[in-house]
């Protein structure tokens, strides 16, 4: 309820009023800590809860991403490892910008590659361990890393490795394709056109 001006300047009433306001102000914060502990992604303190929740050991001396990674592995735990998961966690745990997943069924192996855009994705120990656990006894799970990053103008570069092919001229730009440099193995492969 709005209260005229000429009321809420009377003294009694405008203290009253300001301590409703912090009072208001300061529930909200706190709700909204609350609130904060109930997502995985921003949860600190109540990581424990989660880490409990879902039988993890709770360690509070590990680092809150470390933690964090734990429970959303426990989280994909009764799931099966398929093609769509695995991209899903090259996303969630991986801290990739997208992944993609190979499969080679006569070899028994799969290859997924955690690809961000602009940079190298940091750290994929906690995908990998998470696969570990997922994935079944008699198929191998490669995790690489892949980080496709722009190179100029008209040169695009994706790094996975160490090969490098570099196509340039007049060729390329009649068969639809821009100017890039592909990085993935160890031999470095230069085509150049007129």
């Amino acid at each position: 309820m709005r209260l005229p001006k000429f009321v809420t300047e009377l003294s009694p009433v405008r203290e009253t009023l300001e301590a409703i306001g912090a009072g208001e102000t300061a529930m909200a914060d706190a709700v909204a800590e609350k609130n904060a502990q109930v997502c995985l992604a921003s949860a600190d303190e109540g990581l424990s809860l989660w880490e409990r929740d879902y039988g993890l050991p709770v360690r509070e001396g590990a680092s809150l991403e470390d933690r964090r990674a734990a429970v959303r592995a426990a989280m994909a735990g009764g799931r099966t490892l398929t093609p769509a998961l695995l991209r899903e966690l090259c996303i969630t745990l991986g801290g990739a910008d997208r992944g993609e997943v190979t499969e080679e069924f006569p070899n028994w192996r799969v290859t997924a590659e955690a690809v961000s855009r602009g940079r190298i994705p940091e750290n994929t120990a906690l995908l990998e361990r998470a696969v570990e656990k997922l994935k079944p006894a008699h198929l191998e799970v490669l995790i690489t890393p892949r980080g496709e990053l722009p190179a100029g103008m008209e040169r695009y570069a994706a790094l996975t490795g160490g090969v490098m092919v570099e196509v340039t001229g007049d060729d390329i730009q009649r068969g639809d394709r821009a100017r890039y440099a592909a990085l993935t193995g160890g031999v470095m492969v230069e085509i150049w056109g007129a």
